[in-house]
């Protein structure tokens, strides 16, 4: 098959297509990735955040880099980076933090649709920073939840699996972030075994209605009883690797 992969230039991606691409080695592979700057009004928190995410893509560790992978930047697919995105001619695209609301035209292209990896246990936990938010709310399990994208709502589409992950509050969002991407990128492989050999996926549409989040204040993360994150975060990246082979 022809997988492309729509993520995002961050670690927790990065972290994710490490996970999933030695399982991808019979495929045909192309990696698309959106890269937006910090907007400069944005809580110094999250600046500081995005700071460290950055300087940790700038070393050189035991995984692959988004370089190694030949990745591109494309952040506007729905636009003028379109026929790039189209001439991979995907059997099935698989998104991951990828910054883009997909519209019509792109959905429509792979064969076998397009699936998200989202941070969050859907439909409770829509938008941006699931993590977060659940953390704050003092949630036991967090996770990730394996979806459809079908149209341009937003964490909508049809679930086809969840993982489940104990929330560390002895930790920092950053640490549990990075923590939940090792069972749900196992539900990522699956679906693409499954649609190889031919078989549906199983689905079902969301029950319920969710809450959207988008990024939190300056305040609410002043008030968050945990860190957003610790700099020896980054030297655990390794270890969440290594605890998935």
């Amino acid at each position: 098959m022809q997988l492309t992969f729509l993520v995002n230039y961050d670690l927790p991606a990065l972290l994710a297509l490490n996970h999933i691409l030695p399982s991808c080695a019979l495929h045909e592979v192309a990696v698309f990735y959106t890269r937006k700057a910090t907007v400069a009004t944005a809580p110094l928190p999250l600046q500081n955040l995005s700071a460290l995410d950055a300087k940790f893509l700038t070393q050189k560790l035991e995984l692959l880099s988004f370089e190694d992978m030949g990745a591109i930047e494309l952040n506007r697919i729905n636009g003028v980076d379109f026929p790039a995105f189209a001439q991979t001619d995907p059997d099935l695209v698989v998104s991951i933090r990828h910054m883009s609301i997909l519209r019509g035209p792109v959905i429509e292209v792979p064969r076998f649709g397009v699936i998200n990896l989202h941070s969050g246990l859907l439909p409770t936990y829509q938008g941006v920073m699931s993590t977060f938010r659940a953390m704050c709310n003092g949630d036991a399990v967090i996770g990730t939840t394996l979806h459809r994208i079908e149209d341009a709502q937003i964490d909508a589409g049809a679930i086809i699996a969840r993982s489940q992950t104990s929330t560390r509050f002895d930790k920092s969002y950053l640490w549990n972030v990075l923590n939940i991407y090792r069972e749900g990128c196992l539900n990522v492989d699956a679906a693409i075994v499954a649609i190889d050999k031919g078989a549906d996926l199983d689905s079902h549409p969301q029950e319920g209605s969710g809450n959207y989040f988008t990024y939190p204040s300056a305040q609410e993360i002043d008030a968050a009883p945990f860190a957003l994150f610790e700099h020896q975060d980054l030297h655990q990246v390794s270890q969440f690797f290594h605890q998935s082979l």
